[in-house]
C-alpha cells in the first residue's frame, strides 16, 4: 500500500496553501475599495504585510545563514514578538492616517468626521488582529496610542505623499531585536526600506479607493457605527463584517516578497 502523510502534516500543508492563496489574492486584488469593511481590511492587511516583510527581511539580511537557527531559539522569540507588534502598530497608525486623510480630502469631510472615521477604522483593526497573550496584554495601550494620534492629525497634510508615514520607519529602526550597535549602523537603510515598501501600498490605494462610496457607506450606518466608536475597546459591538484574525494571518508570506 502506498505510504500516506500523517494527518498533522496534511493539515499543516493545507494551512500553508490557504495562506499562500490568500497572499496572492491580496497582492493582486484590483477591485474597488467601496465599502467600509473593505477599507478596514485593506488597512490592517497591508499594515501587517509591510510590518512583517520589513522586519523579517531586515533580520534575514543581518543574521545571514544563522537566521533559521536564531529564529528557532526560544530565548529570541520574546524579543521578536515585542518587535513584531511594535512595528505592526506603527504601520497601522501610518496607513490608517493616510487612508482616512485621503478620503477626507476627496469628499470634504469635517475634522470631526475624519476623526470619527479614523477612530472606527483603528478600533476595528485592533479588534480584528490583536490576538494572542502578548498582543492582548498591550491592546488597550496600543489602541490609546493610535487614537491619540488620530485626535491630533492635520488631515489635509496627512494625505500628501509620505507625510503620514513617520512612525513605521522610526519604530523598525528602534525596536528591531538586534544590538544597539547594529540599530545605529543600519538605521538609514532600515528606515528607507520601510519607506520604499509604502510606495506600492499608496499607489494601490489610490487606484482602488472609491472615497465617495466609502463615505456613503459610512453615513448609512450612523447608529451602528458612530455610537460604538465612542465606547471602550472591549465594549464595542459594531456591525463590521471583519473576522477576528491574528497578525500572522494578515501578514503576506514574507518569503514571496
Amino acid at each position: 500500500m502506498p505510504a500516506t502523510a500523517p494527518i498533522g502534516l496534511n493539515r499543516q500543508l493545507l494551512m500553508q496553501l490557504s495562506k499562500f492563496i490568500r497572499t496572492l489574492r491580496l497582492r493582486f486584488d484590483k477591485s474597488p475599495i467601496d465599502k467600509l469593511e473593505l477599507l478596514i481590511e485593506f488597512i490592517h492587511t497591508r499594515a501587517a504585510y509591510v510590518a512583517q516583510t520589513s522586519l523579517y527581511g531586515y533580520l534575514k539580511t543581518r543574521m545571514g545563514r544563522q537566521y533559521v537557527k536564531i529564529f528557532k531559539d526560544d530565548r529570541f522569540s520574546p524579543s521578536l514578538t515585542v518587535s513584531k507588534w511594535a512595528v505592526y502598530t506603527a504601520c497601522l497608525s501610518d496607513l490608517a492616517t493616510y487612508a482616512v486623510a485621503t478620503i477626507s480630502g476627496q469628499v470634504s469631510m469635517s475634522r470631526m468626521q475624519a476623526q470619527e472615521l479614523g477612530q472606527y477604522c483603528l478600533t476595528s483593526c485592533v479588534e480584528a488582529t490583536y490576538k494572542g497573550q502578548y498582543a492582548e496584554s498591550i491592546m488597550a495601550a496600543a489602541l490609546q496610542s493610535l487614537l491619540d494620534r488620530n485626535q491630533q492629525t492635520i488631515w489635509a497634510n496627512a494625505a500628501i505623499g509620505d507625510v503620514a508615514f513617520t512612525r513605521s520607519p522610526e519604530t523598525l529602526a528602534d525596536s528591531s531585536p538586534v544590538s544597539a550597535e547594529f540599530q545605529e549602523l543600519d538605521r538609514h537603510i532600515v528606515m528607507n526600506s520601510v519607506r520604499f515598501r509604502w510606495i506600492n501600498v499608496r499607489e494601490e490605494y489610490q487606484r482602488r479607493i472609491d472615497s465617495q462610496a466609502v463615505w456613503q457607506d459610512w453615513m448609512k450606518k450612523p447608529q451602528e457605527v458612530l455610537a460604538p466608536a465612542n465606547k471602550p475597546l472591549m465594549e464595542t459591538g459594531h456591525g463590521s463584517a471583519q473576522s477576528h484574525r491574528s497578525l500572522d494571518d494578515d501578514c503576506a508570506n514574507e518569503g514571496t516578497n
